[in-house]
């Protein structure tokens, strides 16, 4: 089959599916995150085998059966870079129309949706109604690798591993606190040592999470042994665990917003970690060019943090 400069695609939409298959590594699992039946992915695979004139995955058996051929290579190097510059063409086209319309595509840490962003995408959205957000959770290394693939504008995490290629626009050290209801016995107090915390049950991150190597350092230092109330592997769980009074949670970060009145929950600090202050980084890829939404949105992350910062 000859090949032309343009080439036209009889199902397009196949090669969204290819893409999808390449990343999760199976069709069971990109079903799973797309939500499309993984037969329809399959048959829209081989429509895109059928146009290319060349199988795209070795299809076997067990966990590594599906691996790309040289060809299947070849299209997800290629298709890869047009849609880097597909989201360059629609980053230019953004900052054309300044902050009249767009979208922020950017990734943060699970723990940090609560603390952060509601109040501070309510704040943008009053004075940029028209802007849209696309919001990718995620832990800091597969933050970083989304930055340096252009697969979002910027990330928000915790302690992200330094990169030649990422540039931190905004950072902040960010000690631990104890989080509790309003109304525990261990709410009124300005600080908090370890010792104060094992005396009553704790909610804990389970070993999945990078924080319970933390928290079990710190207890181990202290001397301390904590009466674990409950376990589990998101942080959203505790902090729902906490609210409704199951135990305290030990969180390797602070409330950057301060916490209203109204608030069923309080954060106090702990002053005997005996670990270096987390980094809260705002990361971009060096040398991207943004669009004036992200822009923008970066620049009130970097407000709030210079308020914060100010009012220590």
């Amino acid at each position: 089959m000859s090949r032309d400069s343009f080439f036209p695609l009889k199902h397009p939409l196949s090669l969204r599916y290819f893409f999808e298959v390449a990343k999760a590594g199976s069709f069971r699992k990109a079903s799973d995150q797309i939500h499309i039946a993984a037969s329809a992915i399959n048959r829209h695979v081989k429509y895109l085998e059928d146009e290319m004139g060349s199988q795209l995955f070795e299809r076997g058996r067990g966990r590594e059966g599906l691996k790309l051929t040289a060809a299947g290579e070849i299209l997800l190097y290629r298709l890869k870079r047009a849609m880097s510059e597909l989201g360059a063409a629609g980053t230019e086209i953004d900052s054309l129309l300044g902050l009249h319309r767009g979208t922020v595509n950017f990734g943060v840490n699970e723990g940090l949706w609560r603390e952060v962003l509601p109040g501070l995408l309510t704040h943008f959205r009053s004075s940029h109604p028209n802007i849209q957000y696309h919001v990718v959770a995620a832990n800091s290394p597969r933050l970083v690798e989304m930055v340096l693939a252009d697969e979002i504008d910027f990330a928000l995490a915790f302690n992200p591993s330094p990169h030649s290629g990422v540039t931190i626009a905004v950072k902040l050290a960010i000690g631990a606190c104890v989080m509790m209801r309003r109304t525990h016995p261990l709410a009124s107090r300005r600080t908090l040592r370890l010792r104060d915390c094992a005396l009553h049950p704790l909610v804990m991150p389970d070993e999945s999470l990078a924080l319970r190597a933390t928290l079990d350092r710190m207890f181990l230092q202290a001397g301390v042994t904590p009466e674990v109330a409950m376990t589990t592997n998101s942080y959203e769980v505790m902090r729902s665990a906490t609210e409704a009074g199951i135990g305290i949670s030990i969180l390797t970060q602070q409330v950057i917003a301060p916490v209203s009145k109204s608030s069923p929950v309080v954060y106090v600090p702990l002053r005997d970690t005996g670990i270096s202050a987390q980094q809260l980084a705002c990361c971009t890829r060096r040398g991207r060019s943004l669009s004036a939404a992200s822009a923008a949105m970066i620049g009130r992350i970097a407000e709030v943090v210079e308020s914060r910062t100010t009012a220590r």
